[in-house]
């Protein structure tokens, strides 16, 4: 029963991460084609703002009870316990999201104006600032949901805020002009806004409608060490999420100021920003998404070898799941350098996000790699590090947003990226081969996918240019088919590998608590 359930959670995890990362592509892609790049760039700066608001509403409260009350459950502890735990959350998260929904209010006139340097900013700000108490108590209902591994009911959640989000923000788009970038990011804050009203109030439903049973008798502990209890473990990982999520903001805000140094106006700043960090990045991103429930689904079983000190099999798996995550970033690689110009045109209707995608691409293996290689040292107990090196990635890339792009501008910002990655990825795969000990092959890992993927791009672009045919979407599927073809063609690819990948998800965790996965860490 037990493998039952965490299969059937495994897919809906893997389902969810997979149609929301799609639904905020999708959603991305009409914003941008409704408010051109200056106004991406607008709401790409208004985002950052609002994530580190989100960060304190929240302070590390979803993890901190997805945490708890799945230990007290490892424990059989009372549900009068978990209850009194979900409801110290809640005071917790109020106190946060109050905190936070105050200063964004009160601060949006001097955030819009100095920090962002643009006054249109600050009723998009203001409306904001009413959603971080919904979010804080979502937050810890998700947590909640997630400690009970009820995971459908916070995937439900998500989608209805999404879906809501999405019909009022397109209602506003399609009913008003988007010619007033202030009033079309009030729309889009609005919906958002009214999204998480909407995902508390159905997360409240279906918490309340499980409260059937009558609290259990046992017990009972005081609220104030409950309490107490909660703050001790929320509190270090809020002060974690604070200083990354304040550090990417700052550069986030850097960014534009310094391409006005280099002499570029603020329309032409924001735009070149909203270019490169609203489009261009995130289209990049886009096929990580499979690789985030793949390691969500792959790294517990290398804490689990960890705990038990099998060396070996940490090896093993780690080493798989490089295998895999080089040959899906390969794969991204070669089609976007490949069809860069076509879907900067179909996607975005705008021919510099085809530039940039064709010159950004190269950074997707070390993009890819650092997600997974950071997602592996947290599973070996190493997440001081990890959060060591985000913070010299950020300081390094800080310090060089001032030096680099006031002097060379666009040609600075890419000099920027390339160094950032690069860095980071070097520090976390240094971390990780000190630890491990890695079975690596070049030509298997990296020479055949970067032939198999230029053999395919090659030949279909030559195919579809003789029969004078254009469909991005058949061409692209084509593209992967023969891909994939030619990786197990040459054995990149063999059927022990797809055994592994299989039997990984076959795993009987039963011995083991849910602590000891460190499963929480993935949510």
């Amino acid at each position: 029963m037990r493998r039952k359930n965490l299969i059937i959670n495994t897919f809906l995890l893997t389902f969810s991460t997979m149609s929301l990362g799609l639904l905020g592509m999708v959603f991305r892609i009409y914003l941008s084609n409704q408010i051109g790049s200056e106004g991406m760039g607008l709401y790409q700066l208004i985002m950052s703002i609002n994530i580190f608001a989100w960060t304190i509403a929240i302070s590390g409260i979803r993890i901190t009870l997805t945490r708890l009350i799945a230990e007290e459950i490892g424990k059989k502890s009372s549900k009068d316990k978990i209850r009194r735990l979900l409801r110290c959350g809640f005071l917790y998260t109020l106190f946060f999201s109050s905190i936070s929904s105050l200063c964004l209010y009160y601060g949006s006139h001097f955030i819009s104006t100095v920090l962002i340097g643009d006054i249109r900013a600050q009723i998009p700000l203001q409306i904001l600032s009413f959603s971080m108490p919904f979010i804080g108590i979502s937050a810890c209902f998700n947590g909640y949901f997630y400690g009970c591994r009820k995971v459908i009911k916070s995937i439900t959640a998500d989608f209805i805020e999404n879906i809501t989000m999405i019909v009022i923000v397109a209602f506003f788009i399609t009913s008003f002009s988007t010619s007033n970038l202030e009033y079309t990011c009030s729309y889009i804050t609005l919906g958002m806004t009214l999204g998480s009203i909407v995902e508390c109030f159905c997360a409240y439903l279906m918490y309340i409608f499980e409260r059937k049973n009558p609290p259990s008798a046992g017990m009972r502990t005081s609220r104030k060490t409950i309490f107490r209890e909660v703050v001790s473990v929320a509190l270090p990982i809020a002060g974690s999420a604070y200083v990354q999520t304040f550090l990417r903001s700052i550069e986030d805000i850097l960014i534009p100021k310094a391409l006005k140094s280099h002499g570029s106006s603020t329309v032409t700043s924001l735009s070149i920003f909203g270019i490169i960090k609203g489009m261009a990045l995130p289209l990049l991103n886009f096929p990580s998404i499979f690789l985030a429930s793949f390691s969500t689904l792959i790294i517990p079983e290398i804490a689990q070898y960890n705990v038990l000190n099998r060396q070996k099999s940490v090896n093993f798996v780690i080493s798989k799941v490089i295998k895999f995550t080089l040959i899906i970033a390969l794969f991204s690689t070669g089609f976007f350098m490949a069809y860069s110009n076509k879907l900067g045109q179909s996607l975005y209707h705008n021919g510099e996000v085809g530039i940039m995608l064709r010159i950004l691409a190269p950074l997707i293996p070390f993009m890819y790699l650092d997600r997974i290689v950071d997602g592996s040292l947290n599973a070996l107990d190493q997440q001081v590090y990890t959060l060591r090196y985000n913070l010299i990635d950020m300081t390094v890339r800080i310090c060089i947003i001032n030096l680099l792009i006031p002097i060379f501008g666009i040609q600075g910002f890419i000099m920027v990226l390339f160094v950032s990655t690069i860095l980071n990825f070097s520090l976390s795969a240094n971390r990780l081969l000190k630890v491990t000990k890695l079975d690596f092959s070049m030509f298997d890992w990296i020479i055949k996918p970067i032939v198999s993927i230029f053999i395919s791009t090659f030949a279909v672009k030559k195919l579809f240019l003789y029969i004078n045919l254009n469909h991005l979407i058949v061409e692209g599927i084509l593209v992967f088919i023969i891909y994939t073809s030619f990786l197990f063609l040459f054995r990149c690819i063999t059927k022990k590998d797809i055994t592994w990948f299989i039997d990984a998800f076959k795993k009987d965790p039963k011995k083991n608590s849910w602590s000891e996965l460190n499963l929480y860490k993935q949510f």
